[in-house]
């Protein structure tokens, strides 16, 4: 079995190989985690983030919205998705999304973030 600190540090490999362009990759590990952990938000969320490095919004925000109805205020998803709804060219629904995050927590100021280069 993997500890917690295994599966956090496979979560950033994934996401790491996301962001370098290595989805396929990405998806393997984040699968594996899945595999062991069955619904596991930040794996899911870090599925959905490798959807949307290759535009592939709608399978991103399928993904965001599965967690979504597990966890209807999870503040990392709702700001994923507020991310791939800009990209896929949805401000107003990533506004909604990114006004209803606690505006102190890491997940509003990515959404800042998001919104000054949009």
């Amino acid at each position: 079995m993997l500890s917690e600190q295994q599966i956090s540090r496979l979560l950033d490999l994934a996401n790491l190989a996301s962001q370098k362009g290595l989805v396929r990759e990405s998806r393997i590990i984040l699968k594996g985690v899945l595999a062991v952990k069955p619904d596991f938000v930040p794996a899911l969320i870090g599925l959905a983030f490798s959807h949307t490095v290759v535009d592939d919004f709608d399978g991103a925000l399928a993904i965001l919205d599965r967690v979504l109805e597990m966890s209807p205020h999870d503040p990392d998803a709702l700001a994923m998705k507020g991310l791939a709804c800009i990209l896929a060219g949805r401000r107003a629904e990533a506004e909604e999304l990114f006004a209803g995050l606690e505006q102190d927590s890491a997940a509003a100021a990515m959404a800042r973030a998001v919104m000054e280069v949009a």
